[in-house]
């Protein structure tokens, strides 16, 4: 299984996107579950933070340097 592991600000909108880190290196505890994914809204790169949609469908600010796996 090839896996792609990205900041969030290296992905594109749009795309779904799986364990999400919640603490810089922590190797991603956000959609963690089999069918669990978020959506990556929007990127800001002048503040530096990206805008994710989670399966509960509430809204997550994160740093855009937290790294996320595609897919």
């Amino acid at each position: 299984m090839v896996v792609n592991v990205l900041p969030l600000r290296s992905i594109h909108e749009a795309s779904v996107v799986r364990n999400v880190e919640h603490h810089i290196g922590d190797r991603g505890t956000l959609m963690r579950a089999s069918r669990d994914y978020a959506i990556v809204i929007s990127h800001n790169p002048d503040i530096g933070i990206s805008k994710i949609k989670l399966p509960s469908g509430a809204k997550k600010i994160v740093p855009s340097g937290y790294r996320a796996m595609i897919g």
